[in-house]
């Protein structure tokens, strides 16, 4: 009985120093657990913060080839003469330069004072008013091929964008004629379409 008391007199510092080691390795293990909690919170906030930023370069460039692509329709629409005042010698020209081109037979039109537009969806804003002309036109055609290049070349060359409303194709002539004339008749109702006011942003 002597022998275990002086066993643990002797003991006892070394256990008191092994239960401050084992209570500090306790506390180092949950300050470093913290520690590593803490770093992680901090890696997935860098990451999220990187992923936002991406993601804000990446909508920048998107909106910066937004713009330079809508600044090229812009600038060629501006060479077309679509945005601005349209003006109805143009228009003339145009079609008597499509006709003589083309070698057409009778082309009879009539040019409707210009409007707003008022298509479904279509909103004129401060900056800029959609306008419309709208155009009543009757050709004699050799076939159906020379309304298709009057009017594809009317896009090309007019001052407008060229909106086909509606087009009626009636024969005029028989199919078996053999003499070289206008074999068809078409009505069409245009809309000559265009920007009045606009300026580039």
């Amino acid at each position: 009985m002597n022998l275990v008391r002086d066993d643990l007199k002797r003991l006892r510092v070394p256990l008191a120093l092994t239960a401050t080691l084992v209570v500090l390795g306790v506390a180092a293990l949950v300050v470093s657990s913290d520690y590593l909690d803490a770093a992680r919170d901090a890696q997935r906030a860098a990451r999220q913060g990187r992923t936002a930023a991406q993601d804000r370069v990446s909508k920048v460039s998107e909106e910066e080839r937004d713009i330079r692509d809508n600044l090229k329709y812009f600038e060629q629409m501006r060479t077309r003469g679509i945005i601005g005042v349209q003006n109805r010698l143009d228009w003339i020209e145009a079609i008597a330069k499509i006709k003589n081109k083309r070698k057409l037979y009778e082309i009879k039109y009539s040019i409707e004072a210009q409007k707003l537009l008022d298509y479904p969806g279509v909103i004129s804003s401060p900056n800029a008013e959609f306008v419309v002309s709208r155009m009543k036109l009757e050709m004699m055609l050799l076939h159906e091929g020379d309304l298709l290049d009057f009017l594809d070349d009317l896009q090309t060359e007019g001052r407008a964008h060229v909106n086909v409303k509606r087009c009626t194709v009636t024969r005029t002539v028989p199919a078996t004629a053999t003499l070289l004339q206008p074999r068809l008749r078409a009505e069409c109702l245009v809309d000559l379409v265009s920007v009045k006011g606009m300026k580039p942003a």
